[in-house]
């Protein structure tokens, strides 16, 4: 009997409980800046000093006070020349100041001209005239970045690399970050690992690999694997041990495949003794069936089996849960709604992620739709560079709008 659209639960219900129920990391640990790349902040960062510490120039030129600005043509003596790094200097008035990019502004100087705006000669320069010049141009003030005791980057901020530049810059050489624990369970017997010979009946593992890198990329470097065969006994002495180690046990639990309903799905039976499922069938394509709940306090995602559920579950779903328990407001990135170059004729019973890419046609961005989207195919989402959403009930035809949420955008955070 086919199930009823009623009974599925929306992708947007499911995030925001997801969300409701996310709870800080309590792992955090202080790194040095230079590990940190790509990782959560644990805590506010807070500026030591101002940025920058003093007025400078922000161009090659000469520095003077504008009042001493006349008609153009009228020359000044140059008796200073400052250089980035010199010591702050002292402007007579109606002198100017041969000064280069980064130099401090001397004092008695507001103004700095561009050298391409002068005739400089060794000791004099000619300039131009007061109504061409804006009293303050071309100069940074102290503090224009980042004032001392400002908060720079609040808790659960991404150390992209212009964060990264930006702690530095403010004299910062450690940070605390979330380090949680993420322990993966792959499962079943008809599993086997890439280095081994192919066997008759048994597939390649591949969710476990993509569900290892799909964290890395998105910060989450402290990632343990596990394989469980179908075999309630291993699986109940594995979970025992991984929950009862110190050394490994996980702040984090996602498993793929075995926590459906069918006879052989022995995971979910066993999870269920140390804590509680909830065993959800959302709207969502790839994908559907879903479980969330908790086993021994630590958090559990069970994903699809198929690889490309496993995609789709885990940017729209689970790596939003684990931001948001790194303590970060924006989870998602804003999808840029694009034109589609292809029909979808029949309405979509549930909410669709195409595997697509962005491409340029005549001056304008379109989106094409890879031609197999089956769930089991990793192909199509190596070919594309992001997803599709065509929402339930909907229809598409060629120049229609479709929301698309690039894979670099979903991973970056």
């Amino acid at each position: 009997m086919q199930e009823s659209k009623q009974t599925l639960m929306p992708v947007a219900e499911a995030l925001a409980r997801l969300l409701d129920s996310a709870r800080p990391f309590r792992a955090v640990r202080e790194i040095p800046l230079a590990d940190c790349q790509g990782q959560y902040l644990a805590e506010a960062v807070t500026s030591r000093v101002d940025v920058p510490a003093f007025d400078n120039a922000a161009v090659d030129g000469v520095a003077l006070r504008h009042a001493d600005l006349d008609e153009p043509g009228l020359t000044r003596p140059m008796p200073l020349r400052v250089a980035a790094g010199d010591a702050p200097a002292t402007l007579a008035p109606g002198q100017v100041a041969r000064i280069f990019t980064g130099a401090p502004v001397p004092a008695g100087a507001d103004t700095v001209l561009m050298q391409e705006d002068c005739e400089i000669a060794e000791t004099r320069v000619r300039l131009p005239g007061k109504d061409t010049v804006t009293a303050g141009q071309n100069i940074r003030p102290a503090g224009q970045d980042a004032r001392r005791d400002d908060v720079v980057m609040e808790r659960g901020d991404r150390l992209t690399p212009q964060a990264v530049g930006l702690i530095a810059s403010v004299g910062i050489a450690t940070v605390k970050v979330n380090t949680p624990r993420v322990l993966i369970l792959t499962s079943g017997d008809e599993i086997q690992s890439p280095e081994e010979t192919p066997l008759p009946g048994k597939i390649f593992d591949s969710n476990g690999p993509q569900l290892t890198q799909l964290l890395l990329q998105s910060g989450f470097v402290n990632v343990q694997r596990e394989h469980l065969p179908d075999d309630p006994a291993i699986i109940r002495n594995t979970l025992t041990r991984v929950l009862t180690d110190s050394a490994q046990r996980p702040d984090v639990i996602i498993s793929t495949g075995g926590v459906s309903v069918g006879e052989e799905d022995h995971l979910r039976a066993v999870l269920a003794e140390h804590g509680e499922l909830d065993f959800w069938r959302l709207a969502i394509k790839p994908g559907k069936p879903f479980t969330y709940g908790r086993i021994d306090d630590i958090p559990f995602f069970g994903l699809p089996g198929n690889p490309s559920a496993v995609l789709v579950c885990y940017l729209m779903l689970v790596l939003p849960a684990l931001r948001r328990s790194c303590g970060a407001d924006a989870v998602l990135p804003t999808a840029m709604p694009l034109p589609v170059d292809f029909t979808i004729k029949k309405p979509a019973k549930r909410q669709e992620y195409l595997r697509v890419r962005c491409v340029s046609e005549s001056g304008q961005l379109i989106l094409k739709k890879h031609p197999n989207q089956s769930s089991g195919m990793l192909s199509s989402a190596v070919w594309a560079d992001g997803l599709a959403v065509v929402p339930e009930g909907g229809t598409v035809s060629p120049g229609d709008t479709l929301l698309f949420l690039s894979f670099s955008g979903l991973l970056g955070g």
